[in-house]
C-alpha cells in the first residue's frame, strides 16, 4: 500500500480527489454513462415491482419503488436539467440510506444486503471516486458495527453466523483494491488532464504567434502594395490617389454582391495595382495635357499588357494579374487588350472596370474637371451592357444613388493626417523590403543598400510631402595633435556608436570612407541642428575627449 500510494498524506488524497476528472469529452461521457446506469436500475427497480407484487413482499416493494424513482430523478438531472451534481448526489443518499435501512432489517432475508458488493466500483466509476471511497468506507463501518458488536444477536434472525462474521472481511477487502485501483485511476486521470490542458495552452500560444505573424505580414504585404499603387498614381499628379479610391469603390461593390471576405480582400489588393503598367508609361505622354496622338494612346493603352507581365508568377494574389490585364475590356467585346465580352472578361476585372470609369470621371483631371453628379450617372447607365456589367453597374448605380460612393475630401486629409504620423513605421515596412531586416534598430546598411533607399525615399516625398534630410558626418584632427590612424578609427568607431544610440530606427545611416552618410526621415532643415546636436554630445560622452573634432554639412543630393 505504501508503494502504491507513495508518500501521499489522507489531506494529499483528498486534495485530489476534490478535483474532477470530469471534463470536455469525458465529461459528455460520463454523464452518457449515468444515464445509462439509470435506465438500468430504473428497468431493474421496475422488474422488483414486479416481482414483490408477485411475492406480495412490502417491504421489498417500497424498496423497488425507492430504487426506481432514484434512478428515474437521475435520469431527468442527466438528461434534462444536464446538472451532474446533482444527479450524482442523488445515487449516493439513495444507496447510504438504503443500505443502512436493508442492514437492520434484514430485507429479503438478507439477500438484499449483497447489492452493497456492487456499490465500490459501481460508485467509484459512475458516480465519484470520491463519493464512492466514502460510501465503502462508511459501509465497512457499519458492517462491522452490526456484525462484531452485540448488536448481532438482534440480527441473528436475519443473516446466519457464518454470514456475519465473513461479510464485512469480503466487503472491506473489496473496498480496499477497488479504492487503491479506483485512486490511481483518479490520478492518472488529471495527469492526463493537467498534460492536455498544457499542450492546449501551448497550441493556443502558438496559434496566436502564429496568427500575429500572419497578420504582420498581411498588413506588410498590404503596405508595400499600397506604397506601389502609390508611387505609380504619383506619376500624375492629378491621378494621385486613384488606385486607392478604385480599390475602395470596388470593395464597396463586392461587399453589396455579397462576396466572401477571403475574395474581397483579394480583389483589394488587385484593384489597388490594376494600373501598374503605367510605369512603363513616358510621363510626357501620361501627363500631356493636349490630345494623345494615335500613336500615343496606343502606348497608353499597352499599360494594360505591361501590367499583366510586371504582375505574372510575382504576387500571391493570382487574380492581380487578370485585373491588371483585363480592366479596360468592355462587356460588349470592344474594349483592349484582348477584345474579351461578356462572361470572358475575369469578374473582379468587370468590378474595377466600373470603379475606374467612375473615379476617373469623379476626378480632377489635367485635361478636365471632374465631372457633375447628373452626368456621371448617365454615363454609368448608358454604359449597361455596353462598357459594363449589366448586372454589375445595376448594383453600383444604386450604391451612387444611395450616396455610399461619395469622396469624402474632409475624411481623406484626415486619412493623409494619420499617414502622415505613421510614415516612419511605413518607410520602415517598406524599407526592411528592400534590405530584409527586422531588427527594431536605426538600419545600418552598406553603401549600395543606402544609396537604394535614397533613391527610394526620394521618389515617395514627393507623394507624401514627408521631408527628409541627407547630411554627411566627418571627423578633423585639431592642430595640436595632427593626424594618427589608430586613433582615427576609433573615432569613427565611437561615432558609429554615437549615431546607431541617438537616431531612431526609422533613419538610416552607412559608413562611407572615413565619413558617414545618414538619411534623417521626416526631419526638414530646422530639425538637423538639434539631431546632429544629439549625435555629437554621445560621441564626445563615448570617446572621452578624442582628439578629432565631428562636423557635418547637408547634402542636396547623394552625388557628391
Amino acid at each position: 500500500m505504501k508503494k502504491l500510494f507513495g508518500k501521499i498524506s489522507i489531506i494529499e488524497m483528498f486534495r485530489v480527489l476534490n478535483r474532477s476528472i470530469y471534463v470536455g469529452e469525458r465529461y459528455k461521457a460520463n454523464m452518457s454513462a449515468l444515464t445509462f446506469a439509470s435506465y438500468v436500475t430504473g428497468i431493474l427497480g421496475l422488474v422488483l415491482i414486479i416481482t414483490n407484487i408477485i411475492r406480495f413482499d412490502p417491504l421489498m416493494l417500497l424498496a423497488s419503488v425507492a430504487t426506481l424513482v432514484a434512478s428515474a430523478a437521475c435520469a431527468f438531472c442527466t438528461t434534462v436539467l444536464k446538472n451532474r451534481e446533482i444527479a450524482i448526489l442523488i445515487p449516493t443518499i439513495f444507496c447510504g440510506v438504503a443500505f443502512t435501512v436493508y442492514t437492520f432489517t434484514g430485507i429479503g432475508e438478507g439477500v438484499a444486503l449483497l447489492w452493497s458488493l456492487l456499490m465500490p466500483i459501481g460508485m467509484c466509476y459512475f458516480v465519484s471516486v470520491k463519493y464512492g471511497m466514502l460510501l465503502s468506507v462508511y459501509y465497512s463501518v457499519l458492517f462491522s458495527v452490526v456484525f462484531y458488536t452485540p448488536l448481532r444477536e438482534n440480527l441473528s434472525i436475519y443473516y446466519t453466523d457464518s454470514f456475519m462474521r465473513r461479510f464485512p472481511v469480503i466487503y472491506i477487502s473489496l473496498s480496499i483494491f477497488t479504492s487503491l485501483a479506483m485512486y490511481q485511476y483518479h490520478k492518472n486521470a488529471l495527469l492526463e488532464i493537467d498534460y492536455t490542458e498544457r499542450l492546449n495552452e501551448e497550441v493556443k500560444k502558438q496559434t496566436a504567434v502564429a496568427e500575429e505573424r500572419s497578420k504582420k505580414i498581411e498588413e506588410m504585404s498590404f503596405q508595400t502594395i499600397q506604397t506601389l499603387a502609390d508611387a505609380i498614381d504619383a506619376k500624375d499628379p492629378y491621378t494621385n490617389g486613384h488606385s486607392t479610391r478604385v480599390s475602395i469603390y470596388s470593395v464597396i461593390l463586392a461587399k453589396k454582391l455579397g462576396w466572401s471576405n477571403e475574395r474581397i480582400r483579394e480583389l483589394r489588393y488587385a484593384a489597388l495595382v490594376h494600373d501598374i503598367g503605367k510605369i512603363g508609361i513616358p510621363d510626357s505622354i501620361l501627363c500631356k495635357p493636349g490630345r494623345l496622338s494615335d500613336v500615343e494612346y496606343d502606348i497608353i493603352k499597352s499599360h494594360t499588357t505591361m501590367g499583366y507581365e510586371i504582375l505574372r508568377d510575382r504576387t500571391q494574389v493570382k487574380l492581380a494579374e487578370d485585373v491588371a490585364f483585363s480592366h479596360h475590356e468592355r462587356y460588349d467585346g470592344k474594349g483592349y487588350p484582348r477584345g474579351l465580352k461578356g462572361e470572358e472578361i475575369p469578374e473582379e476585372a468587370r468590378i474595377v472596370a466600373i470603379a475606374d470609369a467612375f473615379d476617373a470621371m469623379n476626378s480632377n483631371r489635367i485635361y478636365r474637371k471632374a465631372c457633375d453628379t447628373e452626368h456621371i450617372r448617365n454615363e454609368l447607365v448608358r454604359g449597361k451592357g455596353k462598357q459594363f456589367d449589366p448586372e454589375y453597374i445595376e448594383v453600383f448605380i444604386e450604391l451612387f444613388d444611395a450616396g455610399m460612393l461619395k469622396y469624402d475630401s474632409e475624411a481623406d486629409d484626415i486619412n493623409k493626417d494619420q499617414a502622415v504620423k505613421q510614415q516612419s513605421s511605413l518607410l520602415r515596412t517598406a524599407m526592411e523590403q528592400f534590405v530584409s531586416r527586422e531588427d527594431e534598430g536605426i538600419l545600418d546598411v552598406d553603401y549600395n543598400e543606402f544609396s537604394r533607399l535614397y533613391e527610394y525615399i526620394s521618389n515617395i516625398e514627393k507623394r507624401f510631402s514627408h521631408p527628409f534630410e541627407l547630411i554627411l558626418i566627418e571627423l578633423n584632427a585639431d592642430d595640436k595633435h595632427g593626424f594618427d590612424e589608430q586613433e582615427m578609427e576609433r573615432g569613427l568607431k565611437c561615432m558609429e556608436q554615437a549615431i546607431n544610440q541617438s537616431l531612431r530606427s526609422v533613419d538610416i545611416v552607412t559608413r562611407y570612407g572615413m565619413h558617414f552618410l545618414v538619411i534623417l526621415v521626416g526631419m526638414g532643415s530646422d530639425d538637423v541642428q538639434l539631431a546632429v546636436g544629439r549625435i555629437f554630445r554621445e560621441y564626445y560622452k563615448i570617446s572621452g575627449g578624442s582628439s578629432f573634432i565631428p562636423g557635418y554639412k547637408v547634402l542636396q543630393s547623394l552625388h557628391m
